[in-house]
């Protein structure tokens, strides 16, 4: 089991921004704060999911997967009316990729400026290796 913090992330949490375990890597719930912890888009919930994908695309990263290896997507809405905002910027990261999902409504996240956490699996396969001739 690795523990995987992005490089110049804070190592003083609680918990890790992910876990590789084999093959599998799990992402902790990510909400829409920069480096600093700040609240970016305040009440935008295009803006917190922006920044929530490319947080969740920067921990694939550091574990050696990329987004393109997401098998499964969980958000947790404060407000589900934000649900086609949030679709329309998983596109923009995901493109054809549809990995599974399930979108939650709750009654509030830890910080009452979050509108939206999402949480990842992602599975990364070796590449078959070529047979030379």
């Amino acid at each position: 089991m690795d523990y995987i913090t992005p490089k110049g992330w804070s190592k003083d949490t609680p918990y890790s921004p992910a876990v590789k375990v084999g093959n599998m890597i799990f992402v902790a719930g990510q909400t829409g704060t920069d480096e600093q912890g700040r609240t970016v888009g305040n009440g935008d919930a295009r803006a917190q999911a922006r920044q929530i994908f490319t947080k969740i695309k920067t921990i694939l990263k550091a574990a050696g997967a990329g987004l393109e290896d997401v098998t499964q997507l969980t958000v947790f809405f404060t407000d589900m009316r934000d649900i086609d905002a949030v679709r329309e910027v998983r596109k923009e990261f995901f493109k054809s990729h549809k990995p599974a999902s399930a979108s939650i409504g709750i009654t509030s996240l830890a910080k009452p400026e979050y509108k939206l956490e999402v949480q990842a699996i992602a599975v990364k396969e070796d590449k078959p290796k070529r047979r030379a001739k």
